[in-house]
C-alpha cells in the first residue's frame, strides 16, 4: 500500500512539473570544429502575429529566446572579429543599437560581456514563425544565424 501511495505521489509531482513548464520549446544548434564542439541551447518562442520590430526598442537587450537564458558552450576558443572568447559556457544576448543594427553580447552569467560584436542584419522575404538559431560551417569556423519573423541576424566566427 505504501508503494502505491508513493508511486501516486511521484506521478502527481511529475505531472505538475510538466504542466508548469512553458509552452515554448527548447532548441539546440551544434557545430563540430577541429578539436571540439560548439553548441547553443535556446528557447523557441512563436511570433503569434506580433510585430517583432515593436517588441524591442533601440537600446534594449534581448535574451535571444524565451524562458531560460540562451547559452553558448564551446570546447575551443572562438574568435568573433578581433574578440577572442575562451572555451567555456556563456550567456548570449542581442542588443538593438540602432534601427537594423544589432550586436551580439557574449557574457559569463551575471557579468559584463566578454565580447560585443556586430551582427550582420538582413530582412527576409518570408517570415519564420518560431525563432530559430543555427550554427553553420563556414571555412574553418562557422556562423551563428538567428531567424525570427523577417529578421535574420548573423555573426561569423573562427576557431580562436
Amino acid at each position: 500500500m505504501k508503494r502505491l501511495i508513493l508511486a501516486m505521489i511521484g506521478l502527481s509531482m511529475a505531472l505538475m512539473h510538466a504542466s508548469a513548464q512553458s509552452p515554448n520549446g527548447r532548441g539546440e544548434a551544434t557545430l563540430a570544429l577541429e578539436g571540439g564542439k560548439v553548441s547553443i541551447d535556446y528557447g523557441r518562442p512563436n511570433l503569434k502575429g506580433r510585430d517583432l520590430e515593436s517588441l524591442i526598442a533601440v537600446g534594449d537587450e534581448w535574451r535571444m529566446g524565451a524562458d531560460a537564458p540562451t547559452t553558448l558552450s564551446t570546447d575551443v576558443a572562438l574568435k568573433f572579429g578581433d574578440k577572442v572568447v575562451p572555451s567555456g559556457k556563456y550567456v548570449l544576448r542581442a542588443k538593438l543599437v540602432a534601427k537594423e543594427q544589432w550586436h551580439l553580447l557574449i557574457q559569463k552569467e551575471g557579468k559584463e560581456p566578454v565580447a560585443e560584436v556586430p551582427f550582420s542584419y538582413q530582412k527576409t522575404d518570408g517570415s519564420v514563425e518560431q525563432m530559430t538559431i543555427k550554427l553553420e560551417k563556414q571555412g574553418s569556423g562557422g556562423k551563428l544565424v538567428l531567424q525570427w519573423g523577417t529578421l535574420s541576424i548573423s555573426a561569423a566566427f573562427q576557431k580562436g
